[in-house]
């Protein structure tokens, strides 16, 4: 959220990748890490250290944006840097937050599920063990993979425990980025929207616990990772609006696609209880697409006969043809819902 004439709010600096701490903790000797909540703790740590850096660097720029760029013509119309006698990067709008995105928390609670199933409740591998499977790439444990896929719990399926998670990571995200204060004295405000970076955050993203391959996009915005919802479109929405996106106002984004082949005057009425739900349980952004598979597919092959057809991403829209391929593959993994 930019308000119109009164900000210069800094938006997705920078995007933070919550694979990464989990990855780096396995990586590393933690078998006296005994359970999921030591886990927990031991994540939380890894993580507030990679937000505090952040917070540095985003401070650094601040600093030297304030001594070296000005931008006089925008200020004169922006609230309030004519009252202020200051420029935008001076300090001189009313609103001036830096918005950092956090990307792949779908990802992370279906990966913490998966680490909990197989290495402290089933004891089935250590930490170390499942990092070697990892930096494998599943090669030679494709069996392990489709049991992760498809026996353990997943967000995104109105599943208590995962939501549960969701909600407990999510808080502590927000109540996290409170402590800290940009150089001119405004706020860092945590959103989960990914315009392309999941895509591009996934290229350099190993293999992870919840069954995902190396370089495979991370989950788009906060809604459920690509293909995880298997219970339709309605526990779909019942995970997504389990916890509060009120603090999230970097901005939420929650994809859904359906199958264009089976929507009518019915369904479209179906459509909008959905949004209402929605809406009415304190979502934020709910983003839809109403398209066929073989139209996409087709797109691909001859693009010069679709250079109109349009697709929502991860908080804007865009031309299919003028996706890059690993971002059309990443549309066509999400999830195809029927009503």
């Amino acid at each position: 959220i930019t308000p119109i004439k009164r900000s210069s709010v800094w938006v997705a600096s920078p995007y933070h990748n919550l694979l990464a701490p989990l990855l780096e903790i396995m990586k590393q000797e933690n078998e006296r890490i005994s359970n999921l909540e030591e886990l927990l703790t031991h994540y939380k740590q890894k993580l507030r250290q990679r937000i505090r850096y952040s917070v540095y660097d985003q401070n650094r720029q601040q600093m030297e944006r304030s001594k070296w760029y000005t931008h006089p013509l925008v200020s004169a119309f922006v609230d309030d840097c004519l009252e202020r006698g200051a420029d935008l990067d001076h300090g001189g709008a009313r609103y001036a937050f830096i918005e950092s995105p956090f990307v792949g928390m779908s990802n992370l609670v279906d990966s913490l599920l998966a680490v909990d199933a197989l290495v402290y409740q089933e004891k089935r591998l250590t930490l170390k063990e499942f990092s070697s499977i990892l930096d494998k790439n599943y090669e030679g444990y494709e069996s392990l993979r489709q049991y992760i896929l498809n026996k353990l719990p997943k967000y995104g399926n109105d599943q208590p425990k995962a939501d549960k998670l969701f909600g407990h990571i999510t808080e502590w995200i927000v109540d996290e980025m409170t402590h800290y204060r940009t150089w001119h004295g405004s706020r860092f405000i945590p959103g989960m929207f990914c315009w392309i970076m999941h895509v591009e955050i996934g290229k350099s993203t190993g293999a992870t616990p919840d069954g995902r391959l190396s370089g495979v996009p991370l989950g788009d915005g906060s809604g459920p990772a690509q293909g995880r919802e298997t219970k339709g479109p309605t526990a779909s929405i019942l995970s997504s609006t389990s916890w509060s996106h009120e603090r999230f106002i970097g901005g939420i984004a929650v994809n859904l696609k359906f199958s264009k082949r089976l929507f009518n005057n019915e369904s479209l009425e179906k459509l909008l209880q959905l949004v209402r739900t929605f809406m009415e349980r304190g979502g934020f952004e709910l983003q839809i697409n109403v398209l066929d598979r073989e139209k996409l597919l087709e797109a691909r092959k001859h693009p010069e006969q679709y250079r109109d057809l349009v697709v929502r991403i991860g908080g804007y829209s865009d031309y299919f043809i003028n996706l890059s391929e690993a971002m059309q593959e990443e549309v066509l993994l999400r999830t195809e819902h029927e009503l």
